[in-house]
């Protein structure tokens, strides 16, 4: 699936390979104890596989709000590795998250784009049969859905989310890859405009993460996407999904809020 490398191409691809050992140091560093499992489950309408952590205290009596985390490149990162950095958060706050494997999350090596697109569409049916599944299945509030993805992920998580915008209550961008190419294929309505979109990276982030988070910021603005917002926190390459539920938390009604 990888094209050959492009004049400029084979020294950039030697410097990112050479800082492999940092992207793999992004560990889970929030606590594993819950008291009860991430189970895997299967999306029926595409065959597909997802990690969910539904709180132990779950009931029927009430709607929920569900997180979808998108992950990063595989070797690097993983729908597991997602799952177990939310599920904390997930049993203190009350929230259902769901981490779908995903095709189109490739942020090292160069892809065959129309591969590449085509993989993007598998991932948008993916995430959204997956939600329609498990709003069958739990009392989630379907005006309280995230999406949010880290590294790689955001490739589909601003693909789906712009696409799609009336499914999400707002769109987290963690360390996010973008591609203003795929973006531009995408036509931006009124909902998209409207929708909340936060984008953050570390100033001590790679180069080619904070170049495409702020490429996406200024992209999104000059089109009338006023509801994007950015903010360079501290360190490098991480996951913060607690920051992400922060800021998430100010816009969930009070009845969601723990």
């Amino acid at each position: 699936m990888t094209m050959p490398l492009k004049a400029g191409q084979t020294s950039r691809l030697i410097v990112l390979l050479a800082l492999l050992p940092v992207l793999a140091g992004c560990p889970v560093l929030q606590p594993q104890q819950t008291p009860v499992p991430a189970v895997r489950a299967k999306i029926e309408a595409t065959g597909t596989s997802y990690w969910l952590y539904v709180p132990s205290y779950y009931t029927k009596d009430r709607d929920w709000p569900l997180v979808v985390t998108l992950h990063g490149t595989y070797g690097w990162d993983s729908s597991q590795a997602q799952i177990d950095e939310w599920k904390h958060l997930a049993e203190r706050h009350g929230l259902i998250v769901a981490a779908p494997d995903l095709r189109s999350v490739q942020g090292i090596l160069p892809v065959i784009r129309s591969l590449w697109l085509a993989d993007l569409q598998a991932d948008e049916k993916a995430i959204l049969s997956m939600i329609d599944e498990l709003s069958a299945k739990y009392r989630i509030d379907p005006n309280a859905i995230l999406l949010t993805g880290f590294s790689a992920g955001g490739y589909p998580m601003y693909y789906v989310g712009l696409r799609d915008p009336q499914r999400f209550d707002m769109l987290i961008a963690r360390a996010c890859n973008s591609d203003i190419g795929m973006m531009e294929g995408i036509e931006l309505t009124d909902a998209a405009r409207k929708l909340p979109i936060m984008i953050f990276w570390g100033k001590d982030d790679l180069g080619q993460i904070q170049d495409q988070s702020w490429a996406a910021f200024r992209y999104l603005r000059e089109r009338r996407c006023f509801a994007t917002r950015h903010k360079e926190t501290r360190g490098g390459h991480l996951r913060r999904p607690e920051l992400a539920y922060d800021v998430w938390r100010a816009r969930l009604a009070p009845r969601h809020r723990r």
